[in-house]
């Protein structure tokens, strides 16, 4: 019976680390001084005239309107975006038969659903402000996008699910399961929609943009919400995996102490 415990434990140590990190995100969002893309470009420009090209790296907040002069076409809704992630998600019925624990069996349906194709794509793009653009390289950034398709499609549409000019092959389905239909849902970053942009400012290249952190830990965002708006979510995260921490690691020194003096047995 000592898992139970320990299961709990880890749970706590799980909650805990999680809570800092929303906790840390917060703090770096509200410290993190929000740039201009003129000044970004007036400081880059001023220290490789001192040091040299190459040199000017620093974290940096954006906050703008996105233009892409290639942007892409969502596979699904066809929504002009920077970065969207289609997901077609199978929704069943299955037969089954279960012994519980008196040795007795019984059986019925349950549901199920199981992914059959994700895809995601994104390409870089430009943050305008009243100063100008600067480029974002959105490689490895944590995107933060809108729901724009959700549809649900009844029925087995046997090796292959078609929409408007999007295909995915299916698959079998597995024996016993009847399929009920098929979830379909994308996310995106539309084009012309207000953004947040947190990441690290860097010339190097020969062209200055914000991307991926070079430093370990380093945060990458970019979000259609406010800073505001994320920095009210990310506290609410971190009170609430904070307390969550603290009942685990409770309900675990609970649980040991009757383990250990015989209240609780295994069976």
């Amino acid at each position: 019976m000592i898992f139970i415990p320990a299961g709990l434990a880890a749970l706590a140590v799980l909650f805990f680390f999680l809570g800092r990190g929303q906790g840390r995100k917060a703090y770096q969002m509200q410290t993190t001084e929000t740039s201009s893309a003129a000044d970004l470009a007036r400081l880059a420009s001023d220290i490789a005239r001192e040091i040299g090209g190459g040199s000017f790296a620093q974290t940096a907040e954006l906050k703008g309107t996105i233009e892409c002069d290639e942007p892409l076409a969502a596979e699904m809704s066809g929504a002009e975006c920077v970065w969207y992630r289609s997901t077609v998600t199978r929704e069943y019925e299955e037969s089954f038969t279960e012994r519980d624990a008196d040795g007795k069996t019984r059986s019925g349906t349950r549901r199920g659903s199981e992914t059959v194709s994700s895809n995601e794509r994104r390409v870089p793009f430009r943050v305008r402000d009243a100063t100008g653009a600067c480029e974002v390289d959105p490689e490895g950034a944590s995107m933060d996008g809108e729901r724009v398709l959700s549809r649900f499609e009844p029925g087995d549409r046997g090796s292959s699910l078609s929409f408007g000019g999007f295909t995915v092959r299916l698959g079998g389905v597995g024996a016993g399961r009847r399929t009920i239909g098929y979830r379909l849902e994308e996310w995106a970053v539309p084009t012309g929609r207000a953004a947040y942009v947190l990441g690290e400012a860097r010339d190097d290249g020969g062209r200055l943009r914000v991307g991926k952190p070079t430093a370990k830990g380093g945060r990458f965002l970019v979000s259609l919400k406010s800073e505001e708006e994320l920095v009210r979510a990310a506290k609410s995260g971190s009170t609430v995996l904070t307390v969550l921490a603290g009942l685990s690691a409770a309900a675990a020194v609970t649980v040991l102490i009757l383990v250990l003096t015989g209240v609780i047995r295994g069976g």
